[in-house]
C-alpha cells in the first residue's frame, strides 16, 4: 500500500512540477479492492463545467515530445504511422529508465494486463465462434514489429542506446521473444490508454456541425500518452468528465455536479463487452447496451447456397452499392426491433438474391435496392436460418450457459484464469442473447406475414415497377 500510494504521490509532484494544474477537490485513489486499480475521486463537491486539471502539452508522452523525435529524421516516423511511432518512442523512454522525463509517469502505469494479447490457448477457446478472437491481431503485431518497427531500431541503434557500447547487438536482441513481449505489453498500454490528441490549431483539420472529426481524419491523428487523464476509469453510465484540447494544454471538466466521495469517470464510447475486454481486458454490464453479434458474409454465401439462391453475377452490383462486407452485425436495442438491430445490408443482400432475375434487372437498371422495412416472410424465413446457423457455432448453447452463469469474481476472490473464463463467458451469453433475440423476432415476423410459405409481395409503383429503394449504410458501435 505505501509503495502504491508513494509513486501516486510522485506522479502528482512531478505532474505540477512539469506545469500540471490539479483540483484540489480531486485526489488519486486505491481502487484495487473494487478491481479499478487507481481511480481519481473527488474529495469535495465539483460544479458543472469545473476545472479538473490541466496538462501542459509539453507533458504528454507523444513522439512530438520525445528527444528521438529530433534524433530520428521526420520521415521515419511518418513511414511507422502514430501507433508504432509511440511504441517506438515509449520503447526508448522505457529502456532509459530514471533518466527519462516520463520516469514517474511510467511508474504509475499497469505492469501486467488482462487483455486477450496474454490470455492461454484454454482461456482464448472459452471465446469460440466469437469475433473478437479474429481481431486480437497477435500474429499480425508481431510482424509488424519484426519487419516495421526493428528495422528502424537497428538503423538507428546508437541513438536508441545512446551511450551503450552494445548497442549493435542491443538492437538485434530486439527480436527475441522477451523484446517482443515488450513491445506487446507497450502496444497493449497505448491501447488502453492513449488518446488521439488533437492538434494546438483548430484550423488543422476540418471537424463536423458537432465538433468530431471525420473517420479518415480521426484515424491519422497522432496519438499520445495524457498523464492523470489516463487515470480516470471509464463508465457507460456514469460519465462525468471529458478531456477539452485547447492550444497549450488539455483540460479535464466535470460534465456534470460530482459529489464529495463520487469517482470521476470518462468515457471510452460504444464499446461492445468483447471489444472492452480485447482493450482493456475486462467486462462490466454497464456496456451491454453496445454489444455485437456478428454474422460472417460466408456463412451467408454457405446457407444461401443450400437454399440454390446465391447468385454470384449480383456481388458486383451490391459491392457498387457498398452492401458487401466481411461481416454483418446484429447490435443491441432496447426494446429489441429488428430494424434497429439488424443490418440493413445484411437484409438488403438476402432480399437482392431472392428477387426474381426480372426484379433485380430492373433494380440494377435504376441504381435501386430493396428496402429493409419491406422485409417479407421469405425474407424473414431465410434470416432466420442464417441466425439459427450462427448461434449453432457456439460450443454451448445459450441455455446451457444460463444455467452455470457465475458473476465474475473480484480479483482477490479467484484466480486470473477463473476470472478470464467468466468473462469469456459472458461475452459469449451477450452475444447469444442478441441471436436469440433476432431469432424470436424473425419467427414473429414470419407469423405476421402468414408464414414463411406465404406468396412474396411487393408493392408496385405507379410505372408497375417493383417498389424498391436504397439504404444507406448504418452506423454500429
Amino acid at each position: 500500500m505505501a509503495d502504491f500510494d508513494g509513486a501516486s504521490q510522485a506522479f502528482l509532484a512531478w505532474l505540477r512540477q512539469s506545469g500540471a494544474e490539479i483540483s484540489p477537490k480531486i485526489a488519486p485513489q486505491d481502487l484495487r479492492d473494487k478491481d479499478a486499480g487507481r481511480g481519481v475521486v473527488a474529495t469535495q463537491t465539483i460544479a458543472e463545467n469545473e476545472f479538473l486539471f490541466r496538462i501542459p502539452r509539453s507533458t504528454i508522452l507523444s513522439v512530438e515530445n520525445s528527444i528521438l523525435s529530433t534524433e530520428i529524421p521526420a520521415p521515419t516516423f511518418a513511414h511507422l504511422g502514430p501507433w508504432l511511432s509511440l511504441i517506438l518512442v515509449m520503447l526508448y523512454e522505457y529502456q532509459n529508465g530514471n533518466v527519462s522525463n516520463w520516469a514517474p509517469y511510467f511508474a504509475v502505469l499497469p505492469q501486467s494486463f488482462d487483455t486477450l494479447m496474454f490470455w492461454a490457448d484454454d482461456e482464448l477457446a472459452q471465446l469460440e465462434a466469437s469475433a473478437v478472437l479474429y481481431k486480437i491481431g497477435k500474429e499480425d503485431a508481431d510482424e509488424m514489429f519484426a519487419e516495421q518497427l526493428v528495422p528502424v531500431i537497428e538503423e538507428f541503434a546508437n541513438i536508441f542506446f545512446s551511450g551503450d557500447p552494445r548497442a549493435q547487438s542491443l538492437a538485434k536482441e530486439m527480436r527475441s521473444s522477451r523484446n517482443l513481449e515488450r513491445m506487446h505489453k507497450i502496444g497493449s498500454l497505448i491501447m488502453a490508454y492513449a488518446f488521439d490528441v488533437e492538434p494546438s490549431s483548430p484550423s488543422a483539420k476540418e471537424v463536423d456541425d458537432e465538433g468530431f472529426a471525420e473517420e479518415e481524419e480521426d484515424e491519422a491523428l497522432p496519438k499520445a500518452m495524457v498523464p492523470l487523464a489516463d487515470m480516470l476509469n471509464a463508465d457507460a453510465d456514469q460519465c462525468n468528465a471529458r478531456l477539452f484540447y485547447e492550444k497549450d494544454y488539455l483540460e479535464m471538466k466535470a460534465l456534470k455536479p460530482i459529489n464529495a466521495g463520487e469517482e470521476v469517470f470518462n468515457d471510452y464510447g460504444p464499446l461492445p463487452r468483447s471489444d472492452l475486454l480485447r482493450r482493456y481486458g475486462y467486462i462490466t454490464d454497464n456496456y451491454a447496451q453496445y454489444d455485437v453479434v456478428e454474422i460472417p458474409t460466408d456463412l451467408v454465401a454457405e446457407l444461401l447456397s443450400k437454399e440454390g439462391v446465391w447468385r454470384e453475377e449480383r456481388l458486383q452490383y451490391l459491392e457498387e452499392q457498398e452492401v458487401l462486407d466481411s461481416g454483418y452485425d446484429i447490435v443491441a436495442s432496447d426494446p429489441f426491433t429488428l430494424y434497429e438491430s439488424l443490418s440493413p445490408e445484411l437484409v438488403v443482400l438476402v432480399q437482392s438474391m431472392l428477387l426474381s432475375d426480372e426484379e433485380f434487372e430492373k433494380l440494377r437498371l435504376k441504381g435501386r435496392l430493396p428496402k429493409p422495412e419491406k422485409m417479407t416472410g421469405k425474407d424473414a424465413e431465410i434470416l432466420c436460418t442464417i441466425v439459427r446457423a450462427r448461434m449453432a457455432q457456439y460450443a454451448t448453447s445459450l441455455e446451457v450457459d444460463l444455467r452455470r452463469l457465475e458473476e465474475v469474481p473480484a480479483e482477490d476472490a479467484a484466480t486470473p484464469k477463473q476470472r478470464h473464463y467468466a468473462m469469456a463467458k459472458a461475452v459469449r451469453i451477450g452475444e447469444k442473447k442478441l441471436l436469440a433475440q433476432a431469432e424470436d423476432a424473425l419467427v414473429e415476423k414470419m407469423a405476421r406475414d402468414g408464414g414463411a410459405t406465404t406468396k412474396r409481395q411487393r408493392d408496385v409503383d405507379e410505372e408497375g415497377d417493383v417498389d424498391m429503394g436504397g439504404t444507406g449504410k448504418k452506423h454500429r458501435a
